[in-house]
């Protein structure tokens, strides 16, 4: 968002000082993102949490909301908002942890048929932070789709594709609309 209204304010040229301001807000924000929440050792961005902050987190989970405002930039012509290289990892982390196939899978919403492939939101393959989240069990295409323009802008066009393959063979109208996903 900040990076958003950089270029606006550069774009309406009223008060050039802004977008300067907006984008050292924007790299700080990212400079923090980074040192917060990289986890050089998994290789993939985690939530800075603790049982005594947050019961039902993802913690050391491979979420895949870590890097859907990445997707949503690049989507916007602005491109990479972290390390790339990280962003890179991170996607491919996602690809190694989060693809599940029905059966054994069982998703909470219940949008997955037998056959189906999908990303889920959250795999733990580092260990959970009690519980976990709630909600690890879902496959949603809205989560997964910012994700597939991250892979592009890095560059994993095979990523990308196969994970775009995957919610277009689920949407093929055979279990469910082609024109209709829930997301």
């Amino acid at each position: 968002a900040l990076r958003a209204m950089s270029k606006m304010s550069g774009l309406m040229q009223e008060d050039p000082s802004k977008a300067s301001e907006y984008l050292a807000q924007a790299n700080k924000a990212s400079n923090n993102y980074e040192k917060n929440c990289w986890n050089e050792e998994f290789g993939y961005y985690i939530a800075d949490v603790d049982l005594s902050n947050c019961k039902n987190s993802y913690g050391p989970g491979c979420f895949v909301d870590q890097l859907c405002c990445v997707g949503l930039s690049s989507a916007c012509g602005l491109g990479h908002v972290f390390n790339p290289d990280h962003e890179d990892q991170a996607h491919r982390a996602l690809l190694a942890n989060n693809f599940v196939v029905k059966p054994p899978f069982e998703d909470m919403q219940k949008h997955f048929y037998k056959g189906d492939v999908g990303m889920c939101v959250c795999t733990y393959p580092n260990g959970k932070l009690g519980d976990g989240m709630m909600y690890e069990t879902i496959v949603s295409s809205g989560f997964t789709s910012p994700n597939i323009s991250g892979m592009l802008l890095d560059r994993n066009v095979i990523g990308a594709r196969t994970t775009a393959l995957h919610i277009r063979n689920r949407y093929s109208g055979v279990n469910a609309s082609p024109w209709n996903e829930p997301e």
